[in-house]
């Protein structure tokens, strides 16, 4: 209705209000727009923890390391699937239930043909990295499934926006100092910006 009414203005000479209010119903209305929105940082390892099994998975098949990655699921096989799980619910909450499951598809798909064209084209380099991940996911001392992956280099790109800027800030001995997440900016209010 409030839409209409907008409509009506164009006439007036009053584009910009209609402009504004299709804007805003494209926004509300279709997948296109989903990526602008914000993914949490549980979302982002599963996104990462999703490109790292995936990679694997054709290692797997193209280095012959099936018995690696059968070992690399068997082992965080628990927080594998709660990780999906949350890739699954955070596609669902961008774009809605049906869309949402098909873009979780299309990204995992996407993700394994895109490791399938750099393994055919430098298969060697491909299985070489591959087996340096591997090791570092088996070894005796096994790290969380968040931290292991936060440490392996990811090629593909995220398909939405973790929207937080990290900057690491240096080494304090032989510990890391944590990363300074900085908070934004506050949004100028009507007589803030008046003033200026």
């Amino acid at each position: 209705m409030i839409c209409v009414a907008y409509i009506g203005f164009m006439y007036m000479g009053r584009s910009l209000k209609a402009g504004a209010c299709l804007l805003a119903w494209f926004a509300a209305s279709g997948p296109a727009f989903a990526a602008g929105q914000c993914a949490r940082a549980d979302e982002m390892t599963a996104i990462r923890a999703t490109a790292v099994q995936q990679q694997l998975m054709v290692a797997a098949l193209t280095c012959n390391q099936v018995s690696n990655f059968n070992a690399f699921q068997t082992s965080f096989g628990k927080e594998l699937r709660r990780s999906d799980a949350r890739l699954l619910s955070m596609f669902k909450r961008f774009y809605g239930a049906r869309a949402g499951e098909k873009e979780y598809h299309a990204f995992k798909t996407r993700i394994a043909n895109d490791s399938s064209i750099r393994s055919i084209r430098d298969n060697r380099d491909y299985c070489s990295s591959a087996q340096v991940v591997f090791a570092a996911a088996l070894t005796p001392q096994k790290p969380t499934l968040a931290n292991f992956v936060s440490g392996v280099q990811i090629t593909e790109s995220s398909p939405v926006d973790s929207c937080e800027i990290r900057v690491a800030v240096g080494l304090q001995g032989a510990k890391a100092v944590p990363s300074i997440v900085p908070r934004p900016k506050p949004a100028l209010t009507q007589t803030a910006a008046t003033i200026r």
